[in-house]
């Protein structure tokens, strides 16, 4: 019989707690059983606070029988993540019901086996302070790619940039040396998804909703769904039925908006 239950994905969440409660409730009401956050989670984000947007969340995951899945982005901590061991399911744990999908590797959720190449380049890091909110190891590497690419097909890849080819525009105007670097991983990205013909991509880091058919070197297509980040009732999460490409794909409405500004942890 075929699962009937749907998979919600997630855009940034930034360390919003009150937000990601609403989310996953949300989530819980469509039926979804496992949830995908394409990163700036906001792990393990160093500060008096620490730990407590986890145990939060974990807490309700738990009373929901729900598992949150994350792949991080550039504004989670890639320090503890690269720590992480990785056990026989392809995934790390951080709380008993959030686990860690880390870059370079693959897991089967309901059938569906999905590739991480998680992160990003923060084009504020000068602005930032490495090891608090800023981590140098925050882009996905070569090596990475290439043992995502060694490990054959997936049915979805999770990533926190949008590749090459992909019409997104940030917010403000960078210099020519950074566009060049933040490019360097969206280049990357567009490497691995011509290798492996993929036929689903979500990812968020540039803060808005946008679908995009990306066209591959064989002829196939990409669909490209880019989230938007917390507070975006309409854009911020999917729903995702297991089955054969093309999935169907439909907006998660995120319900209750009443996000309190003391349970936002990081900026």
């Amino acid at each position: 019989m075929p699962n009937t239950h749907p998979i919600a994905i997630f855009g940034d969440w930034h360390g919003n707690a009150g937000w990601a409660l609403t989310a996953i409730r949300s989530a819980a009401r469509a039926g979804v059983r496992t949830a995908i956050h394409v990163g700036d989670f906001g792990l393990d984000w160093p500060g008096a606070k620490r730990g407590r947007y986890e145990g939060k969340l974990n807490k309700y995951l738990v009373e929901l029988d729900m598992t949150l899945v994350v792949s991080g982005g550039n504004h989670d901590n890639w320090d503890t993540l690269e720590k992480l061991v990785v056990e026989g399911d392809g995934l790390a744990t951080i709380r008993s019901n959030i686990r860690v999908l880390p870059r370079g590797g693959r897991t089967l959720i309901d059938g569906l086996v999905i590739g991480g190449l998680g992160g990003a380049f923060s084009v504020d890091f000068e602005y930032r302070v490495e090891g608090k909110d800023w981590w140098s190891n925050e882009e996905p590497t070569r090596e990475e790619a290439e043992a995502l690419v060694a490990g054959g097909p997936v049915d979805v890849l999770i990533t926190h940039d949008a590749p090459e080819g992909v019409p997104v525009e940030g917010d403000i105007q960078l210099r020519a040396a950074l566009t060049a670097k933040a490019n360097r991983t969206r280049g990357l990205l567009k490497e691995v998804v011509d290798a492996l013909a993929v036929p689903h991509l979500f990812c968020g880091h540039w803060h808005q909703r946008g679908i995009h058919q990306l066209s591959l070197p064989n002829g196939l297509i990409t669909r490209v769904d880019v989230l938007d980040m917390e507070n975006s009732r309409n854009g911020n999460g999917v729903l995702v039925w297991p089955g054969k490409a093309p999935l169907r794909i439909e907006p998660l409405e995120i319900r209750d908006l009443q996000v309190p500004a003391s349970a936002r942890l990081v900026t």
